[in-house]
C-alpha cells in the first residue's frame, strides 16, 4: 500500500494532537478531583458549622425567654421560648443529618438529650411559677435550668469546634493536594513537550531524509556526476520523484554521451584557434578570472597559464588602463571596444590595441569576455615619425610664412610707397592667405601633439563654471558686434571636473568662434552643463543657418570643409578634429546634432572628479 507524504505528515499532526489531549483530559480530571473536595469541604462542614452556631443563638435566646418569663411577661416569654425551640430543633435535624468527623454524631446525641431535658425543664418552672411565685421560680432555674445551658452550651462550641479543626485540616490537605497536582501537570506537560520534540524530529527526518539525499543526488549531477542515482528508499511523492530523477539522468548521459564528442572537438579546435592566434588572448569569465591564453600571451607577459588559471586578471597583468577598459566594456556591455595601452617589457615600450568582446549565450546572457592584444608598435613609431616630420615641416612653414606676412604688412607701409587699389587688394589676399596658413600650421602642430601623446595635458580638479566664463568672456564684444544674444546657462553649483582646463577652454574657444561665424543678427548662442549618468554634459548651441546632414558625421574628419559657406569665413578643417581628440583624450565624447535654419548643437561629455 503507498503512503502519501500527506498521509505521513498528518499522521505527526494526530500524534502531537494525542499527546494535547492526553494533558488536556489529565488536567481536567485533576482539576474536578480538587473542586469536588472544596465543594464537600464547603458542604459539609460549614453546614455543621451553621447548625451549631444556629442552635448556640436559638439556646441563647430561650434563655433570655426565662428571664423574660419570670420578671416581666409571662406569656411573652412563653411564646419566645417555644418559638427559638423550632430554631433549635430545625437546626438540630440538620445536624444530626450531616455527621461528618468522629464523635460528631456521639455529642450530636449528648446535646439532643440534655435538650430535651432543659425543655421539660421549663415545664416544671412554670408550675413552681404559679404555685411558688417568682422567687420559687428564680431559685429552681439557677439550681436546675442553668447548668444545663452551660452543658449544652459547651457542647455545641465542641460541636463547632471539631468541625473548624477538620475544616482546617482538608484545606491544608487540598493545598497539599493542589500543589501536588500542580507539579504533576507540569511533569507531564514537560514530558508530552519533550516527547513531542523527539516524536516530530523523528518523523520529520525520516520523512525528509530522501529530499536530503534527492536534494545532495541533484547537487552531483549538477557538477556533472550524471552516473549518481538518487536512492529510493520511500513509497510516497518523494520516491516517485527521486524516480523520476533517475529517469531523467539517465536520458540526460544518454544525450552527453552522443555530444561530448562533438563537444570535445569543437572545444580542441577553439583551443587550437587561440593558440595559434600570434596576436595575445586572454579569455576571462564573468568575475574577470582567467579562463584561457595562447602562447603569444604566455611569451610577452613571461607567465605560464597552468599557474594563473583561475586567477584575477589585475593579479596576473597589473595595468590600471587595461583594467579600467575591460571594466568599462564589461560594466557598459560594449561589444568590440577598442583601446590603444601601453606595456614596457625589458626595456622597451609596446602598444597594443585592446579589442574586448563580450561572450554572450543563446539567451543573451553574457558568460565572459575575450581580450585580443593587437600589436600597434609599429603604427605608433610610424605615428612617431609623422608627428616629427609634421613638426619639422610645420617649423619650416613658420619662418617663410613669418617672412611673408611681415613684407606684406611692410609694403603696405605708406614710407616705402603708395599703392593703388589693385595692389592693395594682392597685399590683403596675400596677408589672410598667409594668416590662414599660419593656424593651419599651428592647428597640424596641435593635432600632432594630441594624437602622439598625453603628457601634454596638465589634469586637475576643476570647475566648468570658471572654464566656461574664461572662454565666453572673449566673445562678448563678438557677438554684440553681429547682435547676436550671447549667454551662459551653468549652474554654480554643479559638481567639479577632472579635465585640463587650457584645453578644454580652447575646445569651447573653437566651437564658440565657429558658432559666432555661422550666425546672423538675432541669433542666440548659449554655453549650457549638466549632470547626466555620472557624466559632465556640455553643450554649445546656436540658432545659425546650420550644417547639412551629410556633413553632419564627418564633421571632426580632418581638413572637412562644408561645400558651399563663403570662403571668408572657413577654417583651416582642423578645429573640430582637435577638439574631438582633445575631448577623446578625456575619455569623453563628442557629437554634432544640426538642421539647417534651425541651428546647430555641439554637445561633448568630460569626466567628473572621483569621490574620495
Amino acid at each position: 500500500m503507498k503512503h502519501s507524504l500527506k498521509n505521513k505528515i498528518r499522521l505527526v499532526y494526530l500524534c502531537l494532537i494525542l499527546i494535547i489531549a492526553i494533558i488536556g483530559v489529565i488536567s481536567v480530571n485533576n482539576i474536578s478531583k480538587l473542586s469536588n473536595s472544596i465543594d464537600t469541604l464547603l458542604t459539609n462542614n460549614y453546614k455543621s458549622i451553621n447548625a451549631a452556631n444556629n442552635m448556640l443563638h436559638a439556646l441563647e435566646n430561650q434563655n433570655s425567654s426565662l428571664f423574660y418569663y419570670m420578671h416581666l411577661d409571662k406569656q411573652e416569654g412563653v411564646a419566645e421560648f417555644y418559638k427559638n425551640k423550632a430554631i433549635f430543633d430545625e437546626y438540630c435535624r440538620i445536624q444530626q443529618n450531616n455527621p461528618t468527623e468522629k464523635g460528631e454524631s456521639d455529642l450530636t446525641e449528648k446535646i439532643n438529650t440534655s435538650y430535651l431535658r432543659f425543655t421539660i425543664l421549663f415545664s416544671e418552672i412554670q408550675k413552681i411559677e404559679n404555685s411558688n411565685g417568682t422567687d420559687g421560680s428564680i431559685s429552681y432555674y439557677y439550681k436546675n435550668i442553668l447548668p444545663i445551658i452551660d452543658n449544652i452550651t459547651s457542647d455545641l462550641k465542641d460541636l463547632s469546634k471539631i468541625n473548624e479543626t477538620a475544616m482546617y485540616k482538608n484545606r491544608d490537605l487540598l493545598s497539599s493536594r493542589a500543589h501536588t497536582y500542580k507539579y504533576l501537570i507540569l511533569v507531564i506537560s514537560l514530558i508530552a513537550v519533550i516527547g513531542g520534540i523527539l516524536l516530530s524530529t523523528y518523523f520529520i527526518n525520516r520523512f525528509l531524509s530522501p529530499i536530503y539525499e534527492l536534494t545532495q543526488t541533484i547537487k552531483s549531477v549538477g557538477q556533472g556526476y550524471l552516473r549518481k542515482e538518487a536512492v529510493i528508499n520511500s513509497d510516497d511523492e518523494i520516491g516517485d520523484l527521486a524516480q523520476e530523477f533517475n529517469k531523467m539522468t539517465e536520458r540526460l548521459e544518454e544525450y552527453e554521451q552522443s555530444t561530448m564528442g562533438k563537444f570535445l572537438t569543437e572545444k580542441n579546435k577553439f583551443s587550437a584557434i587561440v593558440k595559434s592566434l600570434a596576436d595575445p588572448l586572454i579569455v576571462l569569465d564573468t568575475d574577470q578570472r582567467i579562463v584561457l591564453l595562447n602562447d603569444a600571451c604566455q611569451d610577452f607577459f613571461q607567465i605560464k597559464e597552468e599557474n594563473v588559471l583561475n586567477k584575477y586578471f589585475i593579479d596576473v597583468i597589473n595595468n590600471p588602463d587595461l583594467y579600467h577598459h575591460i571594466s568599462n566594456v564589461f560594466n557598459n556591455k560594449e561589444e568590440n571596444k577598442a583601446k590603444i595601452v601601453l606595456f614596457s617589457s625589458q626595456n622597451n615600450d609596446y602598444y597594443f590595441n585592446i579589442i574586448a568582446t563580450i561572450i554572450k549565450d543563446n539567451s543573451s546572457i553574457i558568460s565572459g569576455i575575450v581580450v585580443l592584444f593587437q600589436n600597434v608598435t609599429q603604427l605608433k613609431q610610424l605615428e612617431k615619425i609623422k608627428a616629427d616630420f609634421i613638426s619639422t615641416i610645420s617649423h619650416e612653414f613658420k619662418t617663410p610664412l613669418t617672412s611673408i606676412m611681415m613684407g606684406a604688412s611692410l609694403i603696405e607701409d605708406i614710407n616705402i610707397g603708395e599703392l593703388n587699389n589693385q595692389q592693395h587688394k594682392i597685399i590683403s589676399t596675400i596677408k589672410e592667405d598667409g594668416q590662414r596658413l599660419s593656424e593651419l600650421v599651428t592647428n597640424l602642430l596641435q593635432l600632432s601633439r594630441i594624437e602622439w601623446s598625453k603628457s601634454i595635458f596638465n589634469m586637475r580638479t576643476c570647475s566648468i563654471l570658471g572654464i566656461v566664463e574664461q572662454s565666453i568672456k572673449g566673445f562678448y564684444d563678438q557677438a554684440a558686434s553681429k547682435d547676436v544674444n550671447l549667454f551662459i546657462d551653468v549652474d554654480e553649483h554643479l559638481p567639479k571636473i577632472f579635465a585640463d582646463p587650457e584645453k578644454i577652454n580652447w575646445v569651447l574657444n573653437n566651437l564658440l568662434s565657429n558658432a559666432l561665424k555661422y550666425t546672423n543678427a538675432g541669433d542666440e548662442l548659449s554655453v549650457s552643463a549638466i549632470v547626466k549618468h555620472g557624466k559632465m554634459i556640455i553643450c554649445v548651441k546656436d540658432t545659425g543657418i546650420g550644417i547639412p546632414q551629410e556633413y553632419v558625421e564627418k564633421i571632426f574628419d580632418q581638413f572637412v570643409q562644408v561645400k558651399g559657406y563663403d570662403s571668408e569665413v572657413r577654417g583651416t578643417g582642423l578645429g573640430l578634429t582637435i577638439a574631438k581628440e582633445i575631448v577623446e583624450a578625456h575619455a569623453g565624447e563628442i557629437w554634432c546634432e544640426s538642421h539647417i535654419d534651425v541651428g546647430s548643437t555641439f554637445t561633448f561629455t568630460l569626466p567628473l572628479k572621483e569621490k574620495e
